[in-house]
């Protein structure tokens, strides 16, 4: 009889693995901080544009893989569009960095792509050729953009939440894309054929629609004078760059100083950016040099693997990065708690944390975080104002989130 029971036992297993089928970690996990879809879905492929290579008098079609959450049934998701690096002359949308972010961060929630942009030919290459097919790269960052904003209901896609993510060329194309207005077009932009405008590339079905992003991450990118990034068109960036850097240069210089090659352009890499974005009063990006290290140290020699630490210590910046940039409301399924404030902004001493949440529906909590995520406050509050003193924390953008009832309200501060 014991026998029996445990064969019954063993059948109703089977039966309930067959008509309930598992519980996705989607329904445990926090969305877009950890990986709570085990599978991801990928569409490859997908034409988004057609433009002119240099040298060429025929369009060529430029193609996207667009990676997604298995199973997910959110109806408007971040998307961050990744660019690959290679010099602009080489390289594909399947690089091994590509795929990784795309698929990583598609288990956190995004949907994600990896798209094609224009490649210069090696016999063609000299410094105005290269400023040039960088200028047609990020007109192809525009026209991937664009695309997936008239597309955004068709690819379940919010559109005021796009994100750029570049690796070496790719981020000096993103950079580009955000920060390239038509008075600071470089001059090898004009010479014939003219290029036009930055986002007049792509099928005109899209030319109407906004190439503005809600944030981008740089990796080891660079941007050919820095008065092209104006305060009142500023777009949120995060830079990671190795202080060591041979190709694109960590502060300003010649790319591939080291090489010798006399044609390679002048550029502001990303401690120059970030010195610069801090002289015009601008707080809002955040700039992680790793010292000691050279171009793209998340690849091997090969560029065909990833060192898996070096590539998680960059993955978990722009998981962080794109956290504090998300609309909080993206995070909670439920009707957004009261808005919650946090004053003085920017602070120097202490901060009051404010909302009438905080008395009501009983006990909450408060967590305070850097950049990098690590907790720097953590308590349990139930009344209407929390003082914090701040005084001993370093300079910088920090992360006060707000928890009640499986709930939650994000909201930012600056530390002077």
């Amino acid at each position: 009889m014991k026998s029996d029971r445990i064969l019954l036992y063993i059948i109703m297993l089977a039966l309930c693995a067959l008509v309930f089928p598992k519980v996705s970690k989607a329904q445990v996990g926090q969305r877009y901080l950890d990986p709570v879809f085990d599978e991801v879905t990928t569409t490859e492929a997908i034409p988004f544009s057609s433009a002119i290579r240099e040298g060429q008098t025929t369009p060529t079609t430029l193609y996207l893989d667009f990676y997604e959450p298995a199973g997910d049934t959110m109806a408007a998701r971040p998307l961050v569009i990744t660019v690959f690096g290679g010099a602009f002359v080489t390289g594909s949308r399947d690089f091994v960095d590509m795929v990784a972010y795309c698929t990583r961060l598609a288990q956190l929630g995004y949907a994600t792509a990896s798209i094609d942009y224009r490649l210069l030919s090696l016999l063609q290459v000299s410094g105005p050729k290269l400023i040039r097919d960088a200028y047609m790269a990020a007109q192809d960052v525009s026209s991937a953009i664009r695309y997936f904003k008239l597309h955004s209901e068709d690819y379940r896609i919010d559109p005021e939440h796009i994100y750029l993510l570049g690796n070496s060329a790719g981020s000096i194309a993103i950079l580009g894309e955000m920060f390239i207005g038509e008075e600071e077009r470089p001059a090898e932009t004009f010479e014939a054929p003219d290029l036009g405008s930055l986002h007049s590339s792509g099928y005109s079905e899209y030319a109407d629609f906004s190439p503005q992003v809600a944030g981008a991450v740089a990796h080891w990118g660079a941007v050919l004078s820095l008065d092209m990034i104006d305060y009142d068109e500023y777009t949120p960036i995060c830079m990671i760059h190795g202080t060591d850097d041979t190709m694109v240069p960590f502060d300003s210089g010649y790319c591939f100083a080291s090489y010798g090659l006399p044609y390679m352009p002048y550029m502001y890499g990303s401690q120059a950016i970030a010195m610069h974005l801090e002289d015009m009063g601008i707080t809002d990006f955040e700039f992680h040099p790793f010292e000691g290290e050279d171009h793209a140290f998340y690849l091997s020699a090969s560029y065909l693997s990833l060192d898996e630490e070096k590539f998680s210590a960059c993955f978990d910046i722009v998981r962080n990065f794109l956290w504090n940039h998300l609309d909080p409301s993206l995070s909670v399924a439920d009707v957004p708690m009261t808005e919650l404030s946090v004053y003085p902004n920017p602070a120097t001493q202490t901060i009051v944390i404010r909302g009438d949440a905080l008395s009501q529906n009983g006990q909450c909590r408060i967590a305070i975080s850097d950049v990098n995520g690590r907790e720097l406050f953590a308590q349990d509050a139930s009344q209407p104002n929390v003082t914090i003193d701040v005084s001993g924390w370093p300079s910088g953008i920090y992360l006060v989130r707000f928890e009640q009832n499986g709930r939650y309200v994000s909201r930012k501060f600056v530390k002077r």
